[in-house]
């Protein structure tokens, strides 16, 4: 990914863009909802939908016959095959256009390949009814999201630039960093959904989350004060207001879950609230996920040391 990209077409990053945005806010964000409400198998049937379409749009007919769940549930299925057209007119396109080089049309296909595999996941977690499946499931959409965020940085007019520069020794501490913060990001994300699935320990969940976030809040201080690239500082400053945020949701989860809010209000009440909040630190923790995806490529593929 090192090499300048040649002038791809604007159309083949609108794809991967819109793709991107599709996969976070309706397909992650349907899923989240769908385990926050624990409706997981309101629909314990694939590819069809109890004997109906994937394409049928009559809702009320469809909360009516199988309650509300299964709507979220039929939602999140339609988004998914929504994000799996977007990746695919996306890698479609990178291989049809001339002037798309190799590095994009392999990110394209990966994207394309982990997508389809994120369905057959999905589908593996509807027919086995597995807490596994459903976890692998959960890492597996954020899989999706860092490929997209490749995919997109690479196909952006941006990434013709010449790479900025930085002292090797700056540039190497940045290097090691942003990578530990990768994998501390996926370890949680780990903890994280085993623990959405009733399967994992809430303590090792914490300590993760702790880890990550110091990781990424010291990276991202640093970042700011750099005198280099403002692309990276603007990054940074954005992915810092994300983990503030990601922060006091997790707060606000504990809360209402497992600390003193949680037996507040009805029993109905209580329900909406923890599943809001428990949506909302879970789409906060895919965005935080892509900022911190696009520093680490931005900082192990578009920026290089100091000539000596």
């Amino acid at each position: 990914m090192n090499a300048p990209a040649p002038d791809s077409p604007a159309w083949v990053h609108r794809f991967a863009v819109a793709a991107l945005v599709v996969t976070i806010a309706l397909t992650v964000g349907i899923g989240g909802t769908i385990t926050s409400t624990e409706v997981g198998m309101a629909y314990p049937t694939w590819p069809d939908i109890n004997g109906g379409s994937l394409f049928s749009f009559f809702y009320g007919e469809l909360a009516d016959r199988y309650g509300l769940g299964s709507v979220v549930e039929h939602t999140h299925r339609q988004a998914g095959s929504l994000t799996g057209l977007l990746v695919l007119a996306t890698a479609l396109g990178a291989w049809l256009s001339k002037r798309a080089d190799r590095t994009l049309r392999l990110l394209a296909t990966l994207a394309l390949v982990l997508t389809v595999g994120q369905g057959l996941l999905g589908a593996d977690r509807v027919l086995s009814n597995s807490y596994l499946g459903a976890i692998l499931h959960a890492v597996g959409a954020q899989v999706v999201v860092v490929a997209l965020v490749a995919v997109v940085l690479r196909s952006s007019p941006a990434w013709r630039e010449p790479p900025a520069a930085l002292p090797a020794d700056v540039l190497g501490f940045l290097r090691r960093w942003t990578t530990l913060g990768m994998a501390l990001l996926f370890l949680n994300l780990f903890a994280a959904a085993s623990v959405r699935q009733k399967q994992g320990a809430f303590a090792g969940h914490l300590v993760l989350a702790l880890s990550t976030a110091a990781t990424w809040f010291v990276l991202t201080v640093r970042m700011r004060r750099l005198a280099g690239p403002p692309r990276l500082r603007r990054r940074a400053s954005t992915l810092l207001h994300l983990l503030s945020a990601q922060v006091l949701l997790g707060v606000g989860a504990w809360a209402v879950l497992l600390g003193p809010l949680g037996g507040s209000g009805d029993d109905r009440t209580r329900f909406l609230v923890q599943a809001v909040v428990a949506t909302a630190h879970l789409l906060v923790g895919v965005l935080v996920m892509a900022a911190a995806a696009a520093i680490w490529t931005e900082v192990r593929h578009r920026l290089r040391p100091h000539a000596s």
